[in-house]
């Protein structure tokens, strides 16, 4: 269970000052609403997080990892009371210290201005949270008075979040990620390796190597839930950064990297022209690029990574770049394309392991120096990462070495 976000200050404080008087004093409360505090989050999350002492109230092992994330949590949040400065002075406003940026805010609060954030329909967040249409609306309206400024936009039915809006959501979702990761950190230490890794996943990651990396670690820690995503690589990028998913897999293109992402390249992966099994072309002597120009081609759309990999292995050849008689990303509709006609694409091996493997397709032999990507994974830094997470990654480490066609070829450790 997620920890209750508005017992949380008097927790820091408590494990600051090693006192629940001296919390109590400096946070303005009864030493009674402090020591309820305590006692409804460790009731909570089913742990002691304080020993009870006579020189004070010392932080035992899991006081002191819900300590950890509860700092990067607040950090966080002063993050995002620093940027909201700026817009308070640009709109001519005294900034101010309401309870969000201390986290003091009940969770469902929360969960409802995230929610809009992402929704932006007040119906679709009242279903997803299952509470009125008029709860949603006060809880947004009680964080917009208590900051004192507009965190939305609304046209008709649609919310859209402002400047200020997204500052404060963007830095709270990554604040509630903690949180997360301290309820997944608390059961790995009794032993359990449980909750939800939620994996960005690209094409190049989708087809082997991540079905066959779940596969392998539900064995050894079957409380864990797998979850995947797919998008392009921006919009996952960002997600990453948020804290809404743990990590990205697939075939990365360069790209200015959100603060706390790392980009670890797993292998080298060339792209060859791939057919059906019994195509004209693969019968034919000494095949060349310039063969392929009378196909008929399934390239992705243009502008894309690959069909742009693809035009520099012509151009170096000074071959005109073959025209798609269909534009498709979709692998499901790539393969039925293969596996039906005499169409041919561009695309890596690994993508089509199973169909190769079982000699429904072939990569017909024409080498294209120029057609090599870069697979890896873009992650947080370790301290950013849930335990489930951590050892899904390294089961896709171990998973390097595999055999898995060809065309793979391991790329130095980063």
């Amino acid at each position: 269970m997620t920890p209750h976000t508005k017992h949380l200050k008097a927790f820091h404080a408590v494990a600051r000052l090693g006192s629940m008087n001296k919390a109590a004093v400096e946070l303005l409360r009864a030493h009674s609403a402090v020591a309820h505090s305590i006692q409804q989050l460790e009731q909570g999350l089913s742990q002691v997080l304080f020993e009870r002492a006579a020189r004070g109230m010392l932080l035992t092992e899991a006081g002191r990892i819900l300590n950890r994330r509860v700092e990067f949590a607040l950090q966080e949040m002063e993050a995002a009371r620093a940027e909201l400065d700026d817009i308070y002075l640009a709109q001519g406003l005294q900034p101010r210290n309401a309870p969000i940026f201390a986290l003091a805010v009940n969770e469902r609060r929360l969960a409802a201005l995230v929610a809009l954030a992402e929704q932006k329909h007040m119906g679709a967040v009242a279903q997803q949270l299952d509470i009125s249409q008029p709860a949603v609306s006060m809880a947004v309206r009680d964080l917009e008075d208590s900051i004192g400024l507009a965190l939305f936009d609304r046209s008709g039915t649609l919310w859209q979040p402002t400047a200020a809006g997204e500052t404060l959501i963007n830095h709270l979702k990554r604040a509630m990620s903690q949180l997360r990761l301290a309820n997944a950190e608390l059961a790995a230490m009794n032993g359990q390796v449980s909750g939800q890794v939620i994996v960005g996943a690209l094409p190049f990651g989708r087809p082997y190597i991540l079905p066959a990396a779940i596969s392998r670690l539900h064995r050894k820690h079957p409380g864990l839930q797998f979850t995947t995503l797919e998008a392009p690589l921006k919009t996952l990028s960002y997600a990453l950064w948020c804290g809404d998913i743990d990590f990205i897999l697939g075939a990365l293109s360069p790209t200015e990297l959100y603060p706390d992402l790392i980009q670890e390249n797993l292998f080298n992966d060339r792209m060859g022209v791939i057919a059906r099994a019994g195509h004209p072309l693969g019968e034919r002597p000494g095949l060349s690029l310039a063969d392929t120009l009378s196909a008929d081609w399934v390239l992705p759309r243009a502008g894309t990574p690959p069909r742009q990999l693809l035009g520099a292995a012509f151009a170096a050849l000074n071959l005109p770049v073959p025209a798609a008689t269909v534009e498709s990303s979709d692998l499901s509709v790539i393969r039925g394309l293969l596996l039906e006609s005499d169409m041919v694409t561009a695309a890596s091996s690994h993508l089509f392991h199973h169909e190769i493997s079982t000699g429904a397709l072939q990569r017909l032999p024409i080498e294209m120096a120029e057609l090599r990507r870069s697979v890896g994974i873009l992650r947080r830094t370790p301290e950013h990462s849930s335990p489930g997470a951590q050892l899904l990654i390294e089961e896709i480490r171990l998973m390097r070495g595999m055999p898995t066609g060809s065309t793979l070829s391991a790329a130095p450790d980063s």
